[in-house]
């Protein structure tokens, strides 16, 4: 008889939204081939010896927290087979190499692509998780997946992953409209009948009357686009406006800051989807190929950052710049040419109250009433 292993996973204890999809691919692997699975997120411990530890990872300015875990488990499981894969074990291999001695799997664990993710790791998860596509065609500068996943490949049974116990579905595709299943993916969520988002977001270059026409006859909530460079002027608004028009109206936009831009520049493309009754969803630019945190691009300084962070945080919910027009234009201005003196003010104020408290501090926007976030922002 096969002798029965014990195999622990682990998530580092860093933020993150989502449950670890490859962990719970891996957990259905080897409970399929008989073995016994404990998840635990950070340093949990308990009295057992494992087999294998298998430890992801996310994001490269995540380095401290994944570091210390690998070594943590390194040391207080010395004779288990220690096993590092993820986003930032790709993107940096050598260098966690470099801190723990340990060689780590470099993209995606293959012989587990297939399995059905273990939902029973996370009960209380609400939704399934899946892809219908792997990799992306675009080759963009400043994202991951060329090198996590250089290949586009098909996931032609992904309806497979979905527990129709769960409310609605999360695609992680990274860009769906590239696939030649299309077609049939549509016909397959017409099917299953429940709510989705793909929430890595879709291509607003791609996007036709034909597909707003198919999505607009499905359950897609939100409707998510990106856009990261002024390059993707036009192409953004016309999608917006062709999605409206058929009713979609939950509509949000990833809007990439601090990557060869500017606060100018990133004032223009907010505002365009403003004007749209887009929501923006801002997310900053760190390096994918360094743990730098604080990373500041040439065109942006550390007041601009701050304040941005302190206007996503206190004023607006999840980070997400909303439809109000006239919040908008009190808070950013009406005007590019104006938004580093705004955010300057802002940084300031925020200054000042820390240092006459004597400690660290944020400015609190979120009782302000217009007036007074007028007077901020002149």
């Amino acid at each position: 008889m096969k002798k029965t292993k014990k195999i622990l996973l682990v998530e580092p204890d860093y933020k993150s939204l989502y449950p670890p999809l490859g962990l719970m691919k891996i957990s259905t692997w080897h409970k399929g081939q008989g073995d016994a699975v404990d998840f635990v997120r950070g340093k949990g411990l308990n009295n057992r010896k494992y087999d294998k530890v298998y430890i992801t990872t996310l994001f490269t300015y995540f380095a401290e927290e994944v570091i210390e875990t690998i070594n943590f488990y390194k040391n207080f499981y010395p004779s288990s087979e220690l096993k590092v894969g993820g986003i930032f074990a790709t993107l940096m291999p050598e260098y966690i190499k470099k801190q723990t001695g340990i060689a780590p799997h470099i993209g995606l664990l293959k012989s587990v692509e297939n399995c059905i993710p273990d939902y029973s790791l996370f009960p209380t998860l609400k939704y399934s998780l899946t892809f219908t596509t792997r990799g992306c065609l675009r080759n963009c500068e400043y994202c991951a997946v060329k090198t996590h996943e250089p290949n586009f490949l098909l996931k032609d049974n992904w309806e497979n992953d979905i527990d129709l116990s769960k409310s609605r579905i999360v695609f992680w595709d990274n860009n769906w409209f590239f696939s030649p299943n299309f077609s049939k993916d549509i016909e397959k969520l017409k099917k299953i009948n429940k709510p989705f988002d793909f929430n890595q977001g879709l291509d607003a270059r791609l996007f036709t009357v034909e597909k707003a026409k198919l999505l607009s006859s499905l359950r897609i909530s939100p409707l998510r686009f990106s856009f990261d460079s002024v390059k993707d002027d036009g192409y953004v608004q016309r999608a917006i406006k062709t999605a409206q028009e058929f009713g979609i109206d939950d509509i949000r936009v990833y809007v990439l800051y601090n990557f060869k831009d500017s606060p100018e520049d990133f004032y223009y493309r907010i505002n365009e989807l403003n004007k749209l009754g887009a929501l923006s969803y801002p997310m900053r630019y760190r390096p994918i190929d360094a743990i730098d945190k604080h990373y500041i691009d040439v065109n942006w300084n550390k007041e601009s950052l701050r304040a941005l962070k302190l206007i996503l945080t206190f004023y607006y919910s999840k980070g997400m710049i909303r439809k109000n027009r006239e919040a908008f234009l009190k808070i950013f201005g009406t005007s590019p040419k104006r938004v580093r003196e705004r955010f300057f003010d802002i940084y300031m104020r925020d200054k000042e109250k820390s240092k006459a408290r004597k400690k660290e501090t944020v400015f609190d926007m979120s009782n302000l009433n217009w007036e007074e976030a007028e007077m901020i922002a002149v």
